[in-house]
């Protein structure tokens, strides 16, 4: 089945949106073939096609989901060759809640003035992620920030291939932020400003992994420690 993402879908919505019509024409769908749209906050329609061509459905069912329990967000360094934005792909796969873009000083890449369109760039790649892995849920791309002015309200994970406690170690909280470093790892001082601000340094394993894999790898392990995949 495939999943569309209108903010506005209702109980009787008859049409795909018009920014989602031309992915719906290029999956060449027939007529009575289901689909499902949500609003990304937790509501679902299912719905069959009508005319394929012109975006038209007829509902079939509605349901709002659950959010979990479980809260993890992302603070992803930005790194070249796309490697953050691979990040940020198999992040909301995985069923991240939200992703902040962080300029940390060894990022190769630097937004600049282009950092409002890279944050919408992030958001859609988040949107075509949520709808490939068929979940309710969008996560929020929050504007690019900087390790001193990084704040949370929730229990910080700094990801630090020298801290000397492991992740699978540690006891979590329902609301858990990841931090992961650009390619070369944060600077001395970055790190010290993290141990100012009481986040939590933790390893993953004795490997060091890509700052396109630690990000996934660690929201994998605390989504299998909660228990969530069970």
């Amino acid at each position: 089945m495939h999943w569309f993402y209108d903010p506005e879908v209702t109980a009787s919505s008859t049409s795909v949106v018009a920014n989602e019509l031309t992915h719906f024409k290029s999956l060449r769908l027939r007529a009575e073939e289901e689909i499902a749209i949500t609003n990304g906050q937790g509501s679902v329609l299912f719905a069959r096609c009508v005319d394929p061509a012109l975006g038209t459905i007829t509902p079939v069912s509605f349901e709002a989901r659950q959010r979990p329990k479980l809260q993890v967000h992302l603070v992803q360094s930005l790194a070249k060759g796309g490697r953050d934005e691979a990040a940020v792909q198999a992040a909301v796969e995985l069923g991240v809640s939200s992703i902040t873009p962080l300029q940390a000083s060894r990022s190769i890449v630097e937004w600049g003035q282009k950092a409002e369109r890279n944050q919408e760039r992030w958001q859609q790649i988040a949107i075509s992620a949520m709808k490939q892995s068929q979940q309710a849920f969008l996560p929020i791309v929050n504007p690019l920030v900087k390790p001193k002015s990084l704040v949370a309200d929730s229990q910080v994970l700094v990801l630090e291939p020298t801290a000397p406690v492991t992740l699978k170690s540690l006891a979590l909280t329902e609301a858990v932020t990841i931090v992961v470093g650009p390619e070369g790892g944060f600077e001395q001082s970055e790190l010290l400003e993290f141990e100012h601000k009481s986040f939590v340094q933790a390893r993953l394993g004795s490997s060091v992994l890509r700052t396109s894999t630690a990000g996934p790898a660690a929201l994998a392990v605390i989504l299998a420690m909660a228990g969530a995949w069970d």
